[in-house]
């Protein structure tokens, strides 16, 4: 993976635009990213993660990762151009973001967060273009982690290698080294498998231990059925144990052998239970017999004499009996001659009633004139039921007018009412007008003034940067007017001293010559007249010492020279951008330009409501036109239809009141006539009722009393008075034939010689008989019970035998399943014998891949160590621990100088950010090669290297500059001023009070 260019806005400390050209930085392979502390520089690698993945670095919030120096309305953005897997790719980002609201001026919006994905590509003509792939968050995730080949957590490890985790990892105990592991190489695969057999292995326990049970029950069921054996049946055998087959098998066929016996045994016993069993039945029935025939011979004596005793009556009751059967011929003209009666009475009644509803002068009069009356009744009613629409077309006509004037004072309110809004719409269409114009060139302002505001912003800026140069610039001159005088004086003093010295070096010289020692000027060993030294003689300390104050001041000269002349053009440079315009008055321009900037942009906030209104205000202008043109022809419309229809209703009135007849309307006057036409119907109908009732009583009576004398009576009452009920006749009748049947039931019983003869034996006993009979239907259910039992318990066992012999032949490959099963879980899990290094399936796996991570460092550690440091991957288990990984994961130190193996906690400073940084480039190709294999062409180091000394230094740096083999591009974040010395690409972040700022350095600018 290779990055090109990086462009935030109002991300992080960066309030305005800034951009980063990492083709340009990436010239030699290396470049540094440099800058104060706090002023951003690990903010531009988040940038580089949140455009990849959405996120930053560890558990901040997406939503703090907009600038607080950027205005309310700057949208956060985010912008990398990348290339990998020979495709080259731009993803654009903002994140969630609330800003104030264009429509509400004091509500709050939000923006969802949103992204972009487009792949680079060239046009048929050769251009440069981009195209887009997604613009769906999950849809850009998956493209990007497919084109890197990479996580965000193996991201963050291996191409960022973030401040500090450096010596996290190196010094961190197995379980957190396990979990960063496992998060990278996702070996929860291997976890998982061990889980699986481990499931397997109580999955196979619990089938087997099932298999197990079900033959366990099997063998309880045999056991039970067979407790019932008797103890003559043979002695039962004991059970064996259940994961014993062949025992199982004999003593389940034993026991179906004796059962078989029993059920033999009880079938004989059955049999001869039966044969007793119906001896003493044939006896019973025999006892019963006699017993029956003694006492319906007894019981027939006792009858005879009853019987004798009821004759006495029986003529009397036969008289009787004949004279109600000859009053039956009668009953039913009797029947037919009351009801004839009663029906005469009732139509009486009726017709009476009937009369009392018609008017008092037509009560008496017959049916004839009763007739006429009706006939006429009849006919005026169909000349009112003619008349009847005439009626509702009357009322419908007067619903109509009123629904005319309704219509007619709406049509004029309507009319009024857009009268007056037209009237007042020219003047309100100019000021609404008046306001949008105004709007507009508020809008068309803005751009202006904005530009003004950022004009005003700059050289107020230079202005005051402009004042404080002066100021430095003067105490500039100053110490250098003072550092000039200081040399100056420093240097006459040094020529003066020099001076004096060489007038009196003879003096000097002669302070050297002693007795036999040559001269230094002439060589001679005699001295007859040496020099004299003055008593003011400089020495040549003296000298040395006023040269090295003349060295000493003439630096400060310099130094002062050349800040002198880099303040003066620095403050050229400021008056050149402010010019010599006080900074008060540019302030007070700034503030009249943010002003007026504001004043445009309230202004035009607005416009979409204004333009909204005006709109909205000449769509009910054309409306209201509509609406009095409609109500005018509507007011026209409805005043000629109200004459017409009142005319049309002035005429039907009359008509109608002449047939109503004082009544409220035709319907009343039709009720009325309806209700006299029935009453007349319904007094015709009794009168005529009457006259057929007496017609019928009068034949009734007739027919009766013919009937009376035809049946051997005098008269009507004696018939009447000799009618008894059906059901009495027939019971005297019931009575007299029962008696008759009796007697003769009695003679026959007395006469048969079956009966007499039985009861000149001696009583019969029929209870001992049944109970000899109930003793042998005991003993035959008890011994047809056995039978069925012994039956039952050959057939179970039979079906027991059978269903334990199919589990007992599926026992042997469940127990050879959970042997295999068990066996590998247990050296998944460390918990067996066979697994030898007592390690655990993730952490045998995660051991293998941290060996080769500390293989990967140590190719580079000996480089940066001056081959004295190897790191060395360690299988012993942590004293005390309890985890889940069983040992596996350690590193220590081998010193290759001492021979010693120590703790990695024991290195210094600099060794351990040595020893962390060459493990984390070992973690690096480790985690690329098992991720994807891609190459990594960036990678970040943040921080750690100001530990180091200047030769340990200069060793990780040959080290890095071997990174930037196979075009591979090194960023170093840091902000030692040794690394600005050696890295001459640099990207410089600088912090201001109004936001961060990145500036690239090139080696003519350091």
């Amino acid at each position: 993976m290779h990055l090109h260019h990086l462009t935030v806005q109002a991300f992080g400390p960066f309030a305005r635009t800034e951009t980063v050209d990492f083709d340009a930085l990436a010239g030699n392979g290396l470049f540094l990213l440099r800058g104060d502390t706090g002023a951003g520089k690990t903010s531009v690698l988040d940038a580089v993660c949140f455009a990849l993945y959405g996120t930053v670095p560890g558990i901040r919030p997406t939503h703090r990762l907009r600038s607080d120096h950027a205005p309310a309305a700057t949208r956060t953005v985010v912008t990398l151009d990348f290339s990998c897997a020979g495709r080259r790719l731009r993803v654009t980002r903002t994140p969630k973001q609330e800003r104030p609201s264009t429509r509400a001026k004091t509500g709050i919006a939000t923006d969802e967060a949103t992204v972009q994905l487009h792949r680079h590509t060239r046009s048929t003509d050769g251009q440069d273009q981009w195209d887009p792939i997604c613009a769906n968050s999950q849809d850009a995730a998956r493209e990007i982690e497919a084109a890197l080949g990479l996580n965000k957590e193996q991201f963050c490890q291996v191409v960022l290698l973030p401040q500090g985790d450096f010596a996290k990892f190196l010094r961190s105990d197995a379980k957190d080294r396990a979990g960063l592991l496992r998060r990278l190489f996702g070996t929860d695969r291997f976890q998982e498998l061990q889980a699986w057999l481990t499931t397997r292995s109580k999955e196979a326990r619990k089938k087997l231990d099932e298999a197990l049970t079900e033959i366990r029950q099997l063998a309880e069921r045999i056991d039970q059925e067979t407790r019932t054996l008797r103890p003559q049946d043979g002695e039962t055998p004991t059970r064996p144990a259940s994961d014993d087959p062949g025992a199982l098998r004999s003593w389940t066929q034993q026991l179906l052998a004796l059962s078989h016996e029993a059920r033999a045994a009880a079938q004989v016993d059955a049999v001869r239970s039966d044969d007793e069993h119906g001896e003493a039945k044939s006896r019973h029935e025999k006892a019963a017999d006699l017993a029956g025939r003694q006492s319906r011979y007894r019981d027939a004596r006792d009858r005879r004499t009853a019987l004798d005793e009821e004759a006495a009556g029986h003529s009397r009751l036969r008289e009787e009996l004949d004279r109600g059967r000859s009053a039956q011929a009668v009953r039913p003209l009797l029947q037919g001659l009351d009801r004839a009666a009663a029906a005469l009475e009732e139509a009486r009644a009726g017709e009476h009633q009937a009369r009392t509803l018609l008017a008092p002068e037509h009560q008496p009069e017959d049916l004839h004139r009763l007739s006429a009356h009706l006939e006429r009744r009849h006919a005026e009613r169909g000349r009112i039921e003619g008349l009847l629409p005439d009626e509702q077309l009357h009322t419908k006509l007067g619903i109509q007018l009123e629904e005319l004037v309704t219509k007619e004072q709406q049509a004029r309110a309507d009319l009024d009412d857009a009268e007056k809004w037209l009237a007042a719409w020219p003047t309100e269409e100019s000021r609404h007008t008046s306001a949008v114009d105004a709007m507009n060139r508020a809008a068309d302002s803005i751009a202006h003034l904005e530009q003004t505001v950022r004009d005003a912003t700059t050289r107020h800026e230079a202005a005051l940067l402009r004042d404080s140069l002066a100021v430095g610039l003067t105490a500039a001159a100053d110490e250098r007017t003072a550092r000039a005088t200081e040399a100056l004086q420093a240097k006459e003093e040094w020529l003066d001293l020099r001076e004096r010295r060489l007038d009196g070096m003879a003096g000097e010289l002669a302070t050297q010559l002693g007795p036999g020692l040559p001269c230094a000027v002439c060589g001679s060993t005699e001295h007859p007249a040496p020099a004299r030294s003055r008593a003011d003689q400089p020495t040549r300390e003296d000298e040395s010492k006023a040269r090295t104050l003349h060295e000493r001041t003439g630096q400060a000269l310099t130094k002062a020279d050349r800040e002198h002349a880099e303040l003066a053009e620095q403050h050229a440079m400021a008056i050149g951008a402010a010019g010599t315009t006080p900074a008060a008055e540019l302030a007070t321009t700034l503030e009249s330009a943010r002003t007026a900037h504001k004043e445009a942009c309230d202004t035009t906030a607005g416009l979409p409501a204004a333009l909204e209104e005006l709109a909205r205000l000449r769509s009910e202008h054309d409306a209201r036109t509509r609406l009095h043109q409609e109500a005018r022809d509507l007011l026209t419309e409805c005043q000629a239809r109200s004459r017409t229809l009142a005319q049309q209703r002035a005429g039907l009135t009359r008509t109608l009141d002449d047939a109503r007849a004082g009544h409220s309307s035709l319907p009343a006057r039709l009720a009325d006539l309806t209700r006299t036409a029935e009453h007349l119907d319904h007094a015709i109908a009794t009168a005529q009722a009457t006259a057929d009732a007496e017609a019928r009583h009068h034949d009734a009576l007739t027919a009766a009393d013919q009937a009376a004398h035809s049946a051997g009576f005098t008269g009507l009452d004696e018939a009447a008075g000799a009618l008894r009920t059906p059901a009495l006749l027939q019971q005297w009748a019931d009575k007299l034939e029962h008696w008759g049947k009796e007697d003769a039931i009695v003679t026959s019983i007395l006469t048969d010689h079956r009966l007499v003869e039985a009861s000149l034996q001696p009583a019969a006993d029929p209870t001992a008989a049944a109970h000899a009979v109930q003793q042998a239907e005991a003993r035959l259910k008890e011994t047809a019970g056995a039978t069925r039992q012994a039956a039952a318990r050959v057939t179970a066992l039979t079906e027991l035998a059978a269903d334990i012999e199919t589990r007992l032949a599926c026992l042997e490959p469940l127990q050879q399943s959970h042997r295999l099963a068990d066996r590998l879980a247990a050296i998944a899990s460390a918990n067996s014998a066979a697994n030898t290094r007592s390690m655990e399936l993730e952490a045998y796996v995660l051991a293998a891949r941290l060996e080769e991570i500390a293989a990967a460092a140590n190719t580079r550690l000996q480089n940066m160590t001056s081959e004295r440091y190897l790191l060395v991957h360690s299988d012993e288990k942590e004293a005390g621990r309890r985890g889940r990984l069983k040992g596996g994961l350690g590193l220590r130190v081998l010193d290759t100088w001492t021979g010693t193996n120590r703790e990695t906690s024991t290195l210094s400073g600099g060794e351990t950010f040595t020893a962390s940084l060459a493990l984390a480039l070992g973690l690096a190709d480790v985690v690329t090669q098992e991720a994807s294999g891609r190459p990594l062409g960036t990678l970040f180091i943040d921080e750690g290297f100001g530990t180091l000394d200047e030769q340990n230094l200069q060793d990780v740096m040959d080290v890095l500059d071997q990174l930037r083999a196979g075009n591979r591009t090194v960023g170093i974040v840091s902000h030692v001023p040794e690394l600005s010395r050696r890295i001459p690409s640099q990207l410089n972040v600088r912090k201001h009070r109004d936001g961060s700022t990145l500036r690239p350095l090139t080696g003519a600018d350091l």
